[in-house]
């Protein structure tokens, strides 16, 4: 009975982790990469899902984030703090949550929320929270980017932070960002550079294990090829009613080494005087 048992566990165990593998893998890039191509019809929809990561693909991509893409959060995290100035801060498309842990840790008196799709992303988020120490600093619900589930004029920051590839209606989320936004608030979007020079990738993957190496893979690489160019993000921005877009190609830890393959876009939303 005992080796039956043990068998069955296995046998188990062996498909969560095939399929953990795989569901992670969509949401960290390829299912991205799969709809903007249309590489097939099947993949196509099922990458519409990506807006919100399947289980058990949120602990896959969890795991990774916590590892390999903490450093990355740090940075914006120090980047929203020596901007001050912001009271209320969201965090669209937050995933395990790191961004608004990292941002309390910094000013405990800033209200921080962080919004995703995904309920077990939304319950991980929660846990890391309470893990780091700021479970009452920060909030974490379920809700759509087209569906902000707070009130306008709410928000003096919204960021997202390399989900701008996955939603299949941008120019709908970013309107929805800017009803949320107070007059004068602002929406910082960071992505993935589009055609990354393939030595910057071969640079970094000399520095990283093989593990690491077939994260990047599916992870930043597929997701650079499908992000949208410097000039995408201008006419997104000009689509919308955003009062002006400031789009800069800067460098970020990645893999805890530093790399210029991500933009910065940072629109305004007018202030009352201005209308």
């Amino acid at each position: 009975m005992a080796r039956v048992f043990s068998g069955f566990n296995m046998s188990k165990l062996k498909k969560v982790l095939k399929a953990g593998v795989v569901a992670g893998a969509c949401g960290i890039g390829l299912c991205a990469l799969a709809r903007k191509f249309k590489v097939s019809t099947l993949v196509s929809d099922f990458a519409q899902s990506v807006e919100a990561v399947p289980f058990p693909g949120t602990r896959l991509y969890s795991f990774l984030a916590s590892r390999q893409l903490r450093p990355l959060y740090v940075a914006i995290a120090e980047q929203i703090a020596a901007a001050d100035g912001f009271a209320r801060i969201l965090d669209l498309g937050t995933g395990p949550g790191y961004l608004p842990i990292e941002i309390a840790t910094r000013n405990p008196d800033v209200s921080v929320i962080g919004v995703d799709m995904s309920p077990d992303m939304v319950r991980m988020a929660h846990a890391n929270a309470l893990a780091s120490g700021v479970g009452k600093s920060v909030e974490f619900r379920t809700g759509d980017p087209i569906s902000i589930p707070y009130p306008g004029r709410y928000f003096d920051l919204v960021v997202s932070v390399n989900v701008l590839h996955h939603w299949s209606d941008p120019i709908a989320v970013f309107e929805e960002v800017y009803y949320a936004l107070v007059p004068g608030g602002q929406f910082w979007v960071y992505d993935y550079i589009k055609h990354v020079p393939p030595k910057q990738w071969a640079s970094l993957e000399e520095k990283l294990s093989p593990m690491q190496r077939m994260a990047l893979q599916f992870g930043p690489i597929a997701s650079s090829r499908a992000a949208y160019s410097e000039n995408d993000l201008h006419k997104m921005a000009e689509r919308t009613h955003f009062a002006e877009a400031t789009i800069e190609k800067i460098e970020l830890p990645l893999f805890g080494h530093p790399m210029p393959v991500f933009l910065r876009a940072v629109l305004r939303k007018p202030a009352l005087h201005e209308r």
